[in-house]
């Protein structure tokens, strides 16, 4: 990474300078011993004090990754030096796991990289279920996961269509945890980590709704618990109490997200447009 000191940063610190970055403490000291930290050429400590004009450059010896290369046909949404929009379509699992260690996402991004010289591991910021389409967020380098994930979070959008006619709009402020004796379904109780959803309705129909949904915490299963729980689940999610009648999968689309892309200083917002299956529902039923 290369960053240019600019007016406003003149005679800080190293660490003062990345702090004011968005850089966390922790990812400063990750910098610092497992890394190098270059002012205009020249290894430097945190406590150098940097001036305007100054060029501060960051090498981190990335950990290595077990994600092997997969040609795929990506679906690539936006791109640049730190990160990669990537949509995501229905039965697609992200990352590797022991049920499915190949045919993931991330090994067609791992292919991607490879194939133009990216030298980066794979780093998904968002994660999405096997069968909820839409986009995702791939960080090109430690800083942009970071502040991604905790230091300026993205505003995460989805449309799902539901059963069942729900109110105008509203928030389910919830809490979720795992349900004992599960390794995969969530539940509300009390005892569970605070989840908070709002919705919005956009249209309805005989037996269903059309609902915008606004992601305010990233709890496992989100929005599949929180809508089931108050009655509405999301129409083929047969985990959570609906049939495959009107879909074959869970009704769910990330479409919109939102960040300021720090280094370019603007606001970045992308946009996925509902997919084919989900449409012919809204074709049908609405």
């Amino acid at each position: 990474m290369k960053i240019v000191v600019n007016k406003q940063d003149d005679n800080l610190t190293l660490k003062e300078f990345l702090l004011n970055k968005g850089f966390s403490p922790t990812l400063i000291r990750k910098y610092k011993n497992r890394g190098k930290m270059l002012v205009n050429g020249e290894a430097s400590i945190v406590n150098r004090i940097v001036f305007e004009g100054d060029v501060v450059e960051l090498f981190l010896d990335d950990e290595n990754t077990s994600v092997s290369p997969e040609k795929m046909d990506l679906h690539i949404c936006y791109e640049d030096d730190d990160i990669l929009f990537v949509n995501k379509d229905a039965g697609v699992v992200v990352h590797p796991t022991a049920g499915h260690p190949d045919g993931t996402l991330a090994n067609g991004v791992a292919w991607y990289y490879e194939r133009n010289n990216i030298n980066a591991p794979i780093r998904p910021v968002n994660r999405l279920d096997r069968d909820t389409s839409g986009l995702i967020i791939f960080a090109k380098n430690p800083f942009m996961q970071n502040y991604l994930q905790i230091v300026c979070p993205m505003k995460k959008l989805y449309i799902a269509i539901v059963q069942g006619d729900l109110e105008d709009r509203g928030t389910i402020d919830l809490p979720i945890k795992r349900k004992p004796g599960s390794t995969i379904e969530r539940m509300v109780d009390d005892d569970g980590d605070t989840a908070v959803t709002d919705f919005y309705v956009l249209k309805r129909g005989e037996k269903l709704s059309l609902v915008k949904l606004e992601l305010k915490t990233g709890r496992t299963h989100q929005i599949r618990v929180h809508l089931s729980h108050i009655g509405h689940p999301i129409i083929g999610d047969t985990l959570y109490g609906s049939d495959t009648y009107y879909i074959k999968r869970q009704a769910l689309h990330a479409y919109r997200l939102t960040f300021r892309q720090p280094f370019i200083g603007k606001c970045i917002s992308i946009y996925s447009p509902i997919p084919e299956d989900m449409k012919a529902v809204l074709k049908n039923a609405f």
